[in-house]
């Protein structure tokens, strides 16, 4: 089973927040982590989404006004 606070460290440690910091956190701190995290991978799949049906969308070929 993984160590959940050493989750939280590794994704928010290239964020900035050094892993003794989310060790020293309180049980409330960590869950706010938490969602902010859940909230993070959330918004990448949505974008992720977004950018794959953007590329397989067929453009409309503009009608040329010049005749």
């Amino acid at each position: 089973m993984r160590d959940p606070v050493l989750d939280l460290a590794a994704f928010y440690a290239p964020r900035g927040i050094p892993p003794d910091a989310v060790r020293a956190m309180s049980l409330a701190d960590r869950a706010v982590l938490r969602v902010g995290r859940a909230r993070y991978y959330e918004e990448m799949r949505w974008m992720t989404a977004a950018g794959v049906a953007a590329a397989f969308t067929p453009q409309e070929e503009e009608e040329n006004e010049d005749g």
